[in-house]
């Protein structure tokens, strides 16, 4: 087992001038001291840009590169295709980490053999502050899965957000040899994870929360919903299901049935930027779908013949089903 491996942060900046600093600084200040910090300028239009360069003047470790406006997934990419080390970890430039983080998933996958590790991590408020806990999904008796295993949590009712995102993780270099993020696209880390989970041979989870997710209005999460936004959520659901088709029966069911919950979980009645067409496809892709769930209680069946008929009436019942 290698003892000097080396590990590369990828940290996407875009005008972030307000939580930057604490950003670095909480990477800098690593109890791992053997890293490159890649940041990747996304052409801010802010100061983000002017402290980068003060941190790269500040420590060798760091990397400043910049480019023209494209995206989170452009820069996580511009980042990979110039990352050298062993081990690959995302962190967005509005969060911030624990001292131990680096130490401790490194720890934790390499002495389980593992190609992905995984933590649980605090929701901060914009100051910094903590104020609850995202746990795994996975049962406390579960330290490791294959990682075509994850998928069976990835559809649990409280949703699998720990295990699909990009950040809060340590990859192993070697998974991204042939895999890059979807570029111009919502939903970043969620196409790509099925092929990357699918590449893992084991995923580590380390129940411990050593990442800060920041809960902020201006950030890509807590934006406001454009028909963009619908229709990369609703391709990210296709392309899933897709590939669950004709290679896992089970998991093609939960993909499925996520999707129809996704469909009829949208708040119509204050949605007002879909217009006629697009809400008449969408309720083609539930009648497309009619018929395939994961339950036959009469309460799931009664759920799924309402949302056939009409998505928009079954969303104002969805308390109660």
């Amino acid at each position: 087992m290698k003892t000097d491996s080396m590990i590369s942060i990828i940290v996407p900046v875009y005008n972030v001038e307000k939580y930057l600093d604490r950003c670095v600084q909480s990477i800098l200040i690593q109890s791992f001291k053997r890293f490159e910090l890649i940041l990747v300028n996304d052409e801010s239009t802010d100061n983000s840009f002017e402290i980068c360069q003060k941190y790269r003047k500040k420590d060798s470790r760091v990397i400043l590169i910049s480019q023209e406006n494209k995206g989170l997934s452009a820069a996580r990419n511009t980042g990979l295709n110039n990352a050298h080390g062993d081990y690959i970890c995302f962190i967005d430039s509005d969060d911030f980490i624990e001292k131990d983080y680096l130490k401790l998933l490194l720890n934790n996958l390499k002495s389980n053999n593992a190609d992905i590790s995984i933590c649980e991590y605090f929701l901060s408020n914009e100051k910094g502050k903590k104020y609850s806990i995202a746990k795994f999904n996975e049962p406390k008796n579960i330290s490791i899965l294959s990682g075509k295993n994850t998928f069976n949590y990835f559809y649990d009712d409280n949703y699998a957000l720990p295990n699909s995102v990009a950040w809060n993780k340590l990859y192993k270099a070697s998974l991204f040899k042939e895999l890059r993020y979807k570029e111009g696209y919502y939903f970043e880390d969620e196409f790509i994870a099925r092929p990357l989970f699918y590449a893992a041979k084991r995923v580590s989870f380390l129940r411990e929360p050593l990442y800060n997710y920041v809960q902020r209005s201006g950030s890509i999460m807590n934006s406001a919903w454009n028909l963009k936004k619908y229709e990369d959520r609703q391709l990210m659901y296709e392309e899933r299901i897709d590939y669950f088709k004709n290679n896992d029966r089970r998991l093609y069911k939960f993909a499925v049935q996520q999707y129809k919950n996704w469909i009829i979980g949208i708040d119509y009645e204050n949605c007002n930027n879909l217009d006629k067409l697009y809400l008449s496809k969408l309720q083609k892709e539930y009648r497309k779908y009619f018929g395939i769930r994961i339950s036959n209680t009469p309460k799931a069946v009664l759920k799924d013949l309402l949302g056939a008929l009409n998505i928009r009436s079954i969303s104002k019942l969805k308390s109660i089903l």
